[in-house]
């Protein structure tokens, strides 16, 4: 009836009486907010529809006829009729159909009459000279609300039909709507108590998860028969395991929901355990405590993240149990998952390609729902499970029949997925679930120290990077870049000022100058070198807010990329830097900051090194001369001891080619020196 009017059958054989009950249907408002007979009334066997919402018969006969044609929602029934008289005629009608609701109309001032058609069935009784709009659709309404009720009824006995032990019909969010009372007897709760109550908070914890993947599963598949074992809390604090049936009736009239029948085999089950090794989770166990044992060794043996991770993967694809393990991480580029570590069947990885992008339908596997929720993500049967459907056809040539995507966290970091298959169905269920779960955990743990423990041995930072949408709102809604436009390098000069140098494609000079000349802290643009396509600039800021506020907390902005509308930033930061705070200072100026990654970089410095290396693989043999000669030569003194002139007649070279050969020995070693690559120098030899 809901969203739509109800359907009146009125049997009366008075005109007026007819037209009068008419007239009043048409001006009361209906359940719904809808005239009650929607402003057409048929008063003829030809005239009906299924559309029609109140239908009008003189005799009973036709009546009848029409409750057998058409789905009557309640019938207004005088007893008097050319073919039927007195409470006769309300006895005939239920005897002929006793689902409808009847509301009784007569003249008789009699309320015996009233009285015993109540007794007969009735749902109302009607004196017709009292009978106003709103008492008429008061009648209709409690008439169909008591029909309801009778189906409620039915529906209680069709579950004491179908009960083996304790039944219950939930919703589909879950809650109970209506449970057996043998569950005062099974479970020690009052039947009535458990009524609108959320049905998994009653699970186990550890059961929660694979309980809720049935239900999930027969609510989406109303041919699906769902069947686990799960623990349930009793009354008393206790636990009861429970083995249950599940089916999909939310399109049965008297049920309306998810039936579950239950049954009490805690000592059942609790005997079989006694009894029965269960092999394969008992090795699926025994070799992911080697894995744990392993990992831990690894911890000890101070070992790098590389190592705990293929440590890891090689202890699993190793077992009996699992086919392939592999760790995979997010590109914060892309977006794709790309591999960090593997063991088993990897040919496998490389037909296959995942996602963490919403809006990429690779995304919605176990892994790119593991990265982006950090909740452990199970397939159970990889050949049915629609999660799996992008991968499922190369799954089956590798024979995996299962999966886990673990989250490896520690703390507020998730430093990746751990992802392991299984050629057996129903894989990673109870305690091998909660093993495998706390692998990832430890991984996780293991990775923070050996992070920990290389950034006392080294100098390392936490090297961040951060993404900014929406960047060109922050600039008063001006024109983007195209192309993308680099910030290289930030050199701080005094105070809060800082000299920025990058690259941009020449066709986007113009827009640059126009962001100058529209960002207050944004002092001059210099053009300091042109290339083939890219123009190199040199850009004076004062009082920066972010770059102040980050070098406030000890940190440095190492590059700043703007590609369109997005702001991609790196930044240094001391290890002992709480990154929360340094992330909030940033959302302080753009509050659509995320963080794609963060990781332990080495940031030792090592000048010596860089400029040995210069020295022996970099210059060439005629430069090294070059440099030696004017060293030796006093070229290098203040004053000079020899001037250029000098030294390349003492080389037997031109002084052009003197000066060229040693600016371009001096741009190897400074290119080097800051941090650049030598290559990317203008001179050769």
């Amino acid at each position: 009836m809901t969203g739509s009017p109800p359907r009146i059958l009125l049997v009366e054989d008075n005109p007026g009486d007819a037209r009068y009950i008419q007239e009043m249907l048409r001006e009361a408002v209906s359940f719904e907010g809808r005239a009650l007979d929607g402003g057409r009334a048929q008063s003829d066997a030809n005239a009906s529809g299924p559309a029609d919402t109140l239908v009008h018969e003189k005799r009973l006969e036709a009546g009848l006829e029409r409750l057998d044609e058409l789905a009557v929602d309640v019938v207004l029934l005088d007893l008097d009729l050319p073919d039927s008289n007195g409470l006769d005629t309300l006895t005939t009608l239920l005897d002929h159909d006793d689902t409808v609701p009847v509301v009784v109309l007569t003249g008789l001032r009699d309320r015996n009459v009233g009285t015993e058609a109540l007794r007969r069935g009735a749902e109302e009784f009607l004196v017709k000279d009292e009978i106003n709009p709103g008492l008429l659709v008061r009648s209709l309404h409690h008439a169909i609300e008591r029909r309801e009720h009778r189906l409620e009824q039915k529906r209680y006995e069709t579950l004491i039909e179908e009960s083996t032990d304790v039944n219950a019909i939930l919703d589909t969010d879950g809650a109970f709507q209506y449970v057996t009372p043998s569950a005062s007897r099974v479970l020690g709760y009052d039947s009535d108590s458990l009524e609108a109550e959320a049905a998994f908070e009653y699970v186990h914890p550890e059961d929660r998860p694979a309980v809720r993947e049935e239900f999930e599963a027969l609510l989406a598949d109303q041919d699906y028969r769902a069947t686990i074992d799960f623990r349930f809390e009793h009354a008393d604090g206790s636990w009861v395991t429970l083995n249950a049936l599940g089916r999909n009736l939310l399109d049965e009239p008297a049920i309306e929901g998810l039936v579950v029948y239950t049954r009490d085999v805690t000592e059942q089950r609790e005997y079989e355990r006694r009894l029965e090794a269960q092999r394969e989770r008992l090795a699926a166990l025994n070799q992911l405590n080697g894995v744990v044992h392993g990992v831990t060794e690894a911890v000890i043996d101070q070992s790098r993240r590389e190592e705990i991770e293929q440590i890891a993967c090689e202890r699993l694809a190793a077992s009996d149990s699992y086919e392939l393990a592999w760790v995979g991480e997010p590109d914060p580029e892309t977006q794709s998952v790309v591999v960090r570590a593997e063991a088993g069947a990897s040919e496998y990885l490389d037909r296959v390609s995942l996602s963490v992008d919403p809006a990429d339908p690779r995304s919605g596997g176990p892994t790119g729902t593991a990265l982006r929720t950090g909740e452990m993500q199970t397939v159970r049967d990889i050949g049915t499970d629609s999660k799996y459907e992008p991968w499922r056809g190369v799954a089956d040539e590798f024979g995996f029949q299962s999966s886990a995507a673990v989250p490896i966290r520690y703390e507020e970091n998730t430093y990746g997925v751990l992802n392991v298959y299984a050629d057996r169905q129903n894989a990673f269920r109870g305690e091998e679930r909660t093993v495998v779960e706390h692998l990832g955990r430890l991984i996780g743990h293991a990775i923070a120290a050996a992070e920990r423990k290389q950034a006392l041995m080294s100098d390392t930072v936490v090297e961040l990077e951060l993404r900014v949408t929406g960047i060109g709102e922050q600039f008063g809604g001006m024109e983007m870049p195209a192309e993308p436009m680099r910030f290289n390098r930030t050199i701080p000069v005094d105070g809060d000022n800082f000299l920025i140098y990058g690259t941009l494609p020449a066709d986007e000079l113009p827009v640059l100058e126009d962001m100058v000349a529209a960002v207050p802290f944004w002092e001059s643009l210099d053009v300091v070198g042109e290339q083939v396509d890219d123009v190199r600039f040199e850009l004076q800021v004062s009082s920066p807010p972010l770059m102040t506020e980050v070098a406030s907390l000890g940190g440095a902005v190492q590059e700043v990329v703007l590609d369109g509308d997005d702001l991609k930033l790196t930044v240094h930061l001391p290890q002992d830097v709480e990154v929360r705070e340094v992330v909030e200072t940033v959302r302080e100026y753009y509050d659509s900051t995320k963080v794609v990654a963060r990781r332990q970089v080495t940031d030792r410095d090592s000048r010596s090194e860089r400029l040995g290396d210069v020295w022996a693989n970099e210059l060439t043999d005629r430069q090294r001369t070059v440099v030696e000669t004017a060293f030796y030569a006093g070229f290098f003194e203040w004053p000079r001891v020899s001037s250029g002139e000098e030294v390349a007649d003492s080389l037997g070279i031109a002084g052009p080619t003197f000066s060229q050969h040693l600016r371009a020995s001096e741009r190897k070693v400074f290119a080097r020196l800051v941090g650049e690559d030598p290559e990317d120098t203008e001179f050769t030899d």
